[in-house]
């Protein structure tokens, strides 16, 4: 089975993940060594902070000057997570910041969210007016998700894939916060998971086996099955051409 990790803040010094190069690699290798040969950079893009055009131009060259160093065994899928605000829907074309030529797409909210009718609004502006399949990263941050995991189920409704961070899933985790997440997990209520690292301390990748290896011991294989099935799918579409 090919392994995806699908959240990661490796492209160097742009965010607040990688600061060189070699720390990029350090990571790669580490998810190398994990067994996760596809991976998806997603550096921040807050759309309160920086345009949509100035936002790209950046990324892309840091991304070009990044190319060269990509080791040769590596598949990689250029996006981003997008902190959502109304600033982002000033723009009629948001297709540069999917998954690479993929129609899904990364969005961050404020961990404090209620998932209000507000925030069900944006998601359907994605949905409708742009022809967009959003992902929610993280979905462990947002406490009334959690609290709630029928809510979470009502977002899957309307077309809303849930991303998890691995970090979730390991020894380091709260007993009671993996004990949750398996829940959610063994419910059919997370899509992907993800790395999120952004250094060797800050959300190492050197544990995604471990986390991989708890979800199957709890949910069993065919949990990890159909995430990494539906990471297949988007990072497919993602590098057609």
């Amino acid at each position: 089975m090919e392994y995806y990790d699908m959240h990661s803040h490796i492209l160097p010094d742009f965010d607040d993940g990688a600061k060189t190069v070699e720390e990029s690699l350090l990571l790669i290798d580490q998810l190398k060594k994990q067994g996760i040969y596809n991976i998806c950079l997603t550096p921040h893009f807050y759309t309160n902070e920086l345009s949509y055009d100035d936002y790209l131009q950046k990324r892309d060259k840091a991304f070009m000057k990044f190319i060269p160093y990509i080791p040769d065994d590596v598949n990689i899928v250029l996006g981003c997570e997008v902190y959502v605000t109304d600033y982002l829907f000033n723009n009629e074309d948001i297709s540069g910041i999917t998954y690479g030529n993929s129609k899904y797409i990364l969005t961050e909210f404020d961990y404090n969210n209620s998932f209000s009718e507000r925030t069900l609004q944006r998601f359907y502006m994605l949905i409708q007016n742009h022809g967009l399949t959003p992902i929610l990263p993280h979905v462990e941050r947002y406490h009334k998700l959690i609290d709630h995991p029928d809510m979470i189920a009502q977002l899957k409704d309307i077309g809303i894939l849930i991303q998890t961070n691995i970090s979730c899933y390991t020894q380091s985790a709260s007993f009671f916060k993996k004990r949750k997440m398996l829940k959610l997990i063994d419910r059919g209520l997370i899509d992907i998971l993800g790395s999120d690292t952004h250094s060797m301390t800050h959300n190492p990748p050197d544990v995604f086996r471990e986390a991989l290896q708890t979800i199957t011991q709890k949910c069993g294989a065919r949990a990890v099955n159909r995430m990494m099935d539906n990471a297949e799918k988007i990072f497919t579409e993602a590098i057609e051409e």
